[in-house]
């Protein structure tokens, strides 16, 4: 399996990733990493089925997020596809007649931090005098924060799998700081984009 990490421009005028990424700005990206089969012929495969809704993992139910925001999400995934000569069946009837499948999965958490005591500082020791060591917190300092990622699996639905797992031929995953609204959603939207610049193999051979 081969590997690639990259991460994905926030800059949405700009077409292409800085060589060197702003490290100011990389906690505002989100983290692209890509794999696939390197015995795989994505060129010989023809057609694709991507489901209309978005697999929302994490639960103790699976549940699957099907709105307007999903939708752009799946649009983007399917425009990457296409351009690269493939077609997608949308007929859930016809699933089994498609060559490749795409799961789209989604998974968002929260974290609370509780911190608190002694703390050594980042200065040297003295640094305020030769009595001084560092500091305390008298009181419990507690912060949240949340994280989201989009995981994008295509499997090869081409093959008799005599019960056993269809072999997933690509891999890829974005993961970062979860924001509100709109913002979020295009830094999902971007990351489809860059995962599949990252993927310059899947590209069908018509």
């Amino acid at each position: 399996m081969k590997k690639l990490l990259f991460f994905a421009c926030l800059t949405f005028a700009l077409a292409s990733c800085e060589k060197d990424p702003d490290m100011s700005e990389l906690d505002t990206d989100l983290t692209v990493y890509t794999d696939y089969d390197s015995s795989a012929d994505f060129g010989s495969y023809k057609t694709y089925f991507l489901p209309d809704s978005i697999l929302e993992a994490g639960g103790h139910k699976a549940t699957y997020w099907k709105d307007e925001n999903a939708m752009k999400i799946i649009k983007a995934v399917e425009s990457q596809m296409n351009e690269r000569g493939y077609t997608r069946l949308t007929d859930p009837e016809d699933k089994d007649n498609a060559d490749l499948g795409i799961q789209l999965s989604y998974v968002d958490e929260s974290y609370q931090v509780v911190s608190g005591g002694y703390f050594g500082g980042w200065w040297d020791y003295g640094y305020w005098g030769p009595w001084w060591g560092g500091w305390y917190y008298p009181y419990p300092v507690t912060y949240t924060y949340s994280t989201n990622t989009l995981v994008m699996e295509m499997v090869d639905l081409t093959g008799d799998t005599d019960g056993k797992n269809i072999p997933v031929l690509w891999y890829a995953n974005a993961s970062g700081a979860q924001y509100s609204g709109m913002y979020n959603l295009q830094l999902l939207v971007n990351s489809v984009q860059q995962a599949f610049k990252q993927s310059e193999y899947i590209q069908c051979n018509k």
